[in-house]
């Protein structure tokens, strides 16, 4: 998916609100402001917002001294996820079709994101989302492809959300024992995205193999992937990739059958789903 002029207000946007976040004072604001003002001609519309993003955010990173800007706030945010898990758990537990209650609940984690426009309540989520329906529901689909399958990735976004991705593959796992599991990091941290460390401190490795894309954008850059996993992503008979970096990076270059689980957060992502912002999304794209 690439640049709109709308999307260049909100990466814009993005700097002054980690300024807020890390409530740095007023002239180093303004150097964050300065310095990003100064990087928007060099945006060109034919990128990915992510790839944009990538060049951003590790600058701001150089102003207020800190590599990994968030690292924080995931923390919180990986402790929030964890007291909402017994909620989670109970729903799914209660729930007729349990493979769509596990999608959701991983939906609901996508709402832990620290570069949207639209700021969504985690807990109001996590009661509601078992509730409603996917605006666009390809999770049938998505069941017979997992029938089949033997090796999936599911490809992370966001530190907490995390949580509820764990959680998820648990429920596949035993739905479709024969599958072996993959999930996806980035590689260096941007913004609140996942990386190895929050994985493995997670305890993902219990039930997947780790793997780092070696990106930097916040969504998998497949002109930016390593090596090693290309080579899985090759491997991979489905593709979970979550969250709107994601989407963005992967709807128009995806090579192999992938499904999209997210929560829309923007009115650019909605406009190219043809939905609203607040809609949940399973989006299979199967003929690849």
């Amino acid at each position: 998916m690439k640049m709109t002029p709308t999307c260049v207000n909100c990466i814009f946007s993005q700097a002054l609100r980690v300024c807020q976040t890390l409530h740095v004072d007023e002239a180093t604001s303004k150097k964050v402001l300065d310095r990003v003002a100064c990087m928007v001609p060099t945006w060109r519309m034919e990128e990915t917002p992510p790839q944009v993003a990538a060049r951003v955010y590790p600058a701001i990173g150089k102003i207020v001294g800190k590599e990994d800007i968030y690292r924080d706030y995931k923390a919180e945010a990986t402790r929030r996820a964890k007291k909402l898990l017994p909620a989670v758990e109970a729903a799914i537990e209660k729930s007729p079709d349990r493979f769509v209650a596990a999608l959701k609940a991983a939906v609901a984690g996508n709402v832990i994101d620290l570069a949207a426009t639209q700021i969504f309540n985690l807990e109001d989520e996590v009661k509601k989302v078992f509730h409603t329906p996917f605006a666009i529901d390809d999770s049938e689909a998505l069941r017979e492809r997992l029938l089949q399958a033997r090796f999936v990735l599911v490809i992370g976004d966001n530190a907490g959300e995390h949580i509820f991705d764990k959680r998820m593959m648990q429920e596949l796992k035993t739905l479709f024992p024969q599958i072996q599991w993959g999930y996806v990091v980035r590689g260096r941290p941007i913004i609140n995205d996942v990386t190895v460390q929050e994985a493995q401190a997670a305890g993902i490795d219990e039930i997947a193999r780790i793997i780092d894309s070696g990106v930097d954008t916040p969504g998998l850059d497949l002109s930016r992937a390593s090596e090693d996993f290309l080579r899985h992503y090759e491997a991979a008979d489905v593709i979970l990739a979550k969250g709107m970096g994601n989407y963005e990076s992967l709807n128009d270059t995806s090579t192999r059958p992938t499904w999209f689980l997210l929560k829309v957060k923007c009115d650019v992502v909605a406009a190219s789903l043809g939905k609203e912002v607040g809609d949940i999304i399973c989006k299979g794209i199967e003929d690849v």
